[in-house]
């Protein structure tokens, strides 16, 4: 058995793309509308093998694959009762065309 001795950001492309795909495979309109993520790129991340994933994220190594939302500090910094109308407004996320498609 392989062992890995991953940083936190490799953790995290690791849980996410690997949540990213599953998602698309099991519902790729819904992950477009739940990730923000263009059809394309997630067809392309639905046809990733475990080893594919795995060679991504080692080769990749300390860049993160998907970082934080650009009004994450007023997020952090609303009141409770805004954050879901906060939330939902529009917000640039890379490769962000589902509403194009």
């Amino acid at each position: 058995m392989t062992s890995f001795n991953w940083t936190e950001v490799q953790t995290l492309n690791f849980t996410a793309i690997a949540l990213v795909r599953d998602a698309a495979r099991e519902d790729l309109a819904a992950a477009c509308c739940r990730f923000g993520l263009s059809k394309d790129l997630l067809q392309r991340i639905s046809t990733l093998t475990h080893t594919d994933v795995l060679s991504l994220v080692a080769r990749v190594g300390e860049e993160p694959l998907f970082v934080p939302r650009g009004d994450l500090t007023n997020l952090l910094s609303a009141h409770p009762s805004v954050l879901p109308v906060l939330a939902a407004l529009p917000k640039c996320h890379a490769g962000n065309t589902a509403a194009a498609n």
